[in-house]
């Protein structure tokens, strides 16, 4: 809280030409008019908890999506906003930094200057605690012209950030009655933007003229949902992972004598390691989505990868690289229940060097079996959302010392007549959450903060900026607003999931849809990449050039636009009331009927199957 936020800084010379880039604005934004155009109030994915949510935020549920629409736009019924009184705004980042956070500053900050200069933007310091505390910073022209298109959240700092208890609701309540301000925009991923929610709504019901804003910020990409196609930052995060991976794989190739385990970021999600693989082509990649399906033990893994370098090695073959997620480790059985029971037992008050005593007879079998460093690390307090210190724990090292001892076991045994395994360990973890965002991240970042200001200036409270159409050109994006209650879900089971939200109202991380078009590709292509050594380097970031515009491969495979496929089934409905109006003939109707009759079966089939509430 003491640091120099916000002071310029000594930018190298790519930093500055990196300043200097302008994103752009698809046209439904440019100009000094807003318009927007209303759809249908929004229901939630999983309509088993849609009665508990609705009860949940009663002010704020089953609000309409907006839709933000070009200057000249001839769309029946849009709302019109051309006067444009003076704003005062506050925002905050929560949570982990991700790459392109200062764009959604930067782009907040333009749009109010542009429709009205004597608008206000104040950056709460150090994140939540900030907030509370408000302790602030006017952003200027001058206070940003460092930080537009750079890395990192110093412009305002982080915390360990959470607005969920009552002491702290009142706090940010407080905060923003004592500042005056229209619009508080919180930056994040899916606790972010669950507090969000639940602030708008508190705001709501108070009568707080604050209206809350959420903004898609997360490295780990698991904000994801029908409104959601991307986060900012994951892309950034994935492009600079894999040149990592690629230069790995070089060396792999050029010593021929090692295996690299590499762990990546993602938390309860393997989004990360996923895209990773489909960028870079490693041998091999593990997904905590699969294992905790198909409910693999470490034993079955550590089998996996033997098998692995077995068949590798029959073609002579002495090197590789495998990708893991952090999340692995919760995502393995035996030892997600091992770290229940010492959670537990933490949280009883428990010494930690007595905990191994005080476990289950099994749990202390297994915990005894795991190496020291190991169990050093299981014994580490767990997060605020009671998972377990995911980036300390080094799976990484746990699974190359199984794979050497099975794979020694084996040559010893005579079922392994290959040279002796080799391992060398990583964690991309830190290395690319700092970086300079890609172009996307800029771009995206920025539309969003503009986005921003056009939510505060229709006066809606409890909204998430979206753009959908994201594989596509900037000036093709769709631009528009959901409303954060239409996000949320419940989960009545605790296996692998954050344990306080079990039973509530939450914007649940959207994990790897293993039935989905991005796993089927990874799947189709998984024995090419073990055996054939087809590593491919993206190179590093490319601000210029053919590489400038690329976007992440899950994006273009998934195709969703939901915001877009909405926007049609509406103009298809509105054709057939054009056909289907009373005098029309008796032949025209009875087709209407039965056409509807069976769009209706299926849609109610589809509705109601628990399938169908997974993907975005």
């Amino acid at each position: 809280m003491e640091s120099d936020y916000g002071v310029p800084r000594e930018l190298s010379h790519l930093q500055r030409s990196r300043s200097l880039y302008q994103p752009e604005l698809p046209p439904c934004l440019q100009g000094t008019t807003v318009r927007v155009e209303f759809g249908d109030a929004t229901t939630v994915a999983d309509s088993s908890g849609g009665h508990t949510i609705s009860q949940s935020f009663p002010h704020t549920y089953g609000q309409r999506l907006a839709h933000f629409l070009r200057e000249t736009t001839k769309v029946p019924g849009a709302q019109i906003i051309s006067t444009h009184p003076a704003m005062r705004v506050g925002l905050v980042f929560c949570g982990r930094q991700s790459p392109g956070g200062h764009n959604v500053v930067w782009g907040l900050h333009e749009a109010l200057k542009i429709h009205n200069p004597k608008s206000t933007l104040l950056g709460f310091l150090g994140g939540s605690e900030g907030l509370f505390a408000q302790k602030t910073l006017e952003i200027t022209d001058d206070v940003l012209a460092t930080y537009k298109n750079q890395g990192g959240y110093d412009l305002l700092g982080r915390t360990k950030d959470q607005i969920r208890t009552t002491e702290q609701v009142n706090a940010a309540m407080a905060a923003c009655n004592a500042l005056k301000l229209d619009g508080l925009i919180i930056v994040g991923g899916v606790t972010s933007n669950t507090d969000a929610a639940q602030l708008a709504e508190t705001f709501a019901e108070a009568k707080c003229s604050t209206k809350v804003v959420g903004v898609p910020v997360t490295l780990n990409g698991d904000l994801k949902n029908q409104f959601v196609e991307a986060n900012v930052g994951f892309d950034t995060i994935c492009k600079v992972n894999s040149q990592l991976i690629s230069n790995v794989c070089t060396d792999a190739l050029s010593a021929e004598k090692y295996y690299y385990f590499i762990r990546l970021m993602g938390r309860k999600a393997s989004h990360v390691a996923l895209e990773c693989t489909l960028q870079s082509h490693p041998n091999m990649v593990i997904l905590g989505e699969e294992v905790a399906a198909s409910k693999l033990t470490i034993f079955d893994l550590t089998k996996q990868i033997c098998d692995a370098v077995q068949a590798r090695a029959e073609q002579e073959k002495y090197h590789g690289v495998i990708l893991l997620p952090e999340g692995l480790i919760e995502s393995i059985p035996e030892i997600y229940a091992l770290l229940q029971e010492i959670h537990i037992l933490l949280r009883q008050g428990v010494s930690v060097d007595k905990i191994s005593m005080q476990l289950s007879p099994w749990a202390s079998a297994l915990f005894e079996f795991l190496p020291p460093f190991i169990r050093k690390q299981l014994l580490l307090h767990p997060e605020s959302d009671d998972s377990a210190q995911l980036s300390q724990i080094e799976t990484e090292k746990l699974l190359a010392e199984l794979v050497e001892a099975e794979m020694n076991k084996r040559q010893k045994e005579g079922l392994y007549k290959g040279k002796k395994f080799n391992a060398i360990c990583h964690f991309f973890g830190y290395q690319a959450r700092g970086s300079l965002p890609s172009k996307f991240d800029c771009d995206y970042a920025y539309v969003l903060g503009h986005i921003c200001y056009h939510i505060l200036a229709a006066g809606l409270n409890g909204y998430m900026a979206t753009v959908t159409n994201l594989k596509n050109p900037c000036n093709k994006w769709r631009c528009g607003a959901a409303p954060i209650t239409a996000m949320l879900s419940i989960k009545n089971d605790g296996c692998g999931s954050r344990a306080m939200t079990i039973g509530k109202p939450f914007v649940h991380p959207a994990t790897v849809d293993l039935r989905g078009k991005v796993y089927e590709l990874l799947r189709k292509n998984a024995r090419k990449l073990l055996l054939e050594d087809v590593y491919r380097n993206p190179g590093p970031l490319q601000f210029d050039g053919p590489g400038a515009d690329s976007r992440v491969v899950s994006l273009y495979v998934e195709d969703l636009d939901y915001m877009g496929r909405i926007k049609e089934l509406n103009e298809y409905l509105e054709k057939v009331r054009g056909i289907v109006k009373p005098g029309c003939s008796q032949d025209v109707l009875k087709a209407a009927l039965s056409a509807m009759s069976s769009v209706i079966n299926v849609l109610s089939i589809m509705s109601t199957s628990p399938s169908n509430t997974t993907s975005a």
